[in-house]
């Protein structure tokens, strides 16, 4: 069966093509360059690059797949949650498309996509209940999933969403946008204790904002006295990364054993970043945990995620959605 993916929730054009769970293709166009320069995602730029790309990347993902759209079978798209311009490029392409073919289509929830990445291809068997984890640069969630239509939130962030902190941060320090993989490059393990800092937690919910005002006023000190320099910065960023991950980690682990749950399964763009990945894959043996993280070629918001649990909602669990679906979208 053949799986039409499309995905436009933020700055992201992406279009996969899916034969079962197997990726035949994963097309993604960014904007980033272009909001680069406002330090964070502009909706309608964001909207308008949708419109203009959107028609050519799916024929690239149709092309790559070797498989004409006349051959789909189902077409899965992002209704929620994102920029509601943006969704609805998305959207009204897929119903299109659905509409003149007369195939099924299914809306998907793009953040629990992001913990079905680990199972594209085969290479992880899917098994229930697991821990799933969202952290990105717009979402940070912990839920209980027994199934892809049974998921129960257990935390979120109470504030920004880490990977936005992640942003925030670097544009104050003058490092650029986005920050995520510049602070993940500037990380240095000796530095780490350098500077004092602490985040927020309340149970399973976390804070994000007092670490943040907590880096940019220390930053303002140290500028003041002259003695932000580079190496200054340095310190302060892995100090910041070092307090954030082990937070996010430590409380991932305490919802693990609080609902006896062993497997934990996480995606989203700051699930790239190494040290994360690092201290997941140490915790699992230290704590007799399996941990799955997604493919770093699907961290990122991409179509074949999408696909792949729009085939599993619609085949599994006999899932489909009706053409007024994203009319309320949020």
């Amino acid at each position: 069966m053949y799986t039409l993916g499309i995905e436009t929730s933020c700055d992201e054009t992406s279009c996969a093509v899916l034969k079962d769970y197997k990726v035949l293709s994963n097309i993604t166009v960014s904007s980033l360059k272009e909001h680069k320069k406002y330090g964070g995602v502009i909706p309608e730029i964001a909207t308008r690059a949708h419109l203009k790309n959107i028609d050519s990347v799916v024929g690239a993902a149709a092309s790559e797949a070797g498989v004409s759209l006349r051959r789909i079978d189902l077409v899965a798209v992002t209704h929620k949650p994102g920029l509601i311009g943006a969704l609805v490029v998305g959207l009204n392409f897929a119903k299109s498309i659905a509409f003149a073919l007369n195939k099924p289509f299914i809306g998907v929830n793009h953040l629990y996509a992001h913990f079905f990445a680990p199972f594209l291809d085969g290479k992880v068997r899917l098994e229930f209940p697991f821990l799933g984890v969202v952290i990105s640069g717009g979402h940070t969630e912990i839920y209980l999933v027994n199934d892809f239509d049974r998921i129960r939130l257990l935390g979120q962030t109470r504030d920004d969403a880490c990977g936005e902190v992640y942003d925030k941060i670097s544009r104050a320090l003058g490092l650029g946008y986005p920050g995520g993989p510049v602070i993940d490059r500037l990380y240095n393990f000796k530095c780490k204790d350098e500077f004092a800092f602490k985040c927020g937690r309340i149970g399973f919910d976390l804070s994000f904002s007092g670490i943040k005002t907590a880096v940019i006023y220390k930053k303002i000190e140290l500028d003041k006295k002259g003695a932000l320099d580079k190496e200054t910065k340095v310190k302060l960023v892995s100090s910041f990364q070092y307090t954030v991950v082990n937070t996010v980690v430590k409380t991932i682990i305490d919802a693990a054993k609080k609902y006896k749950v062993r497997r934990i399964v996480c995606g989203g763009g700051v699930v790239a970043n190494k040290l994360l990945r690092k201290i997941l894959q140490k915790a699992q043996h230290q704590e007799n945990l399996e941990c799955f993280l997604s493919p770093l070629s699907y961290c990122g918001d991409n179509a074949a995620m999408v696909a792949g649990l729009g085939f599993y909602l619609y085949n599994k669990r006999g899932v489909k959605s009706t053409m007024n679906l994203g009319e309320a979208a949020n």
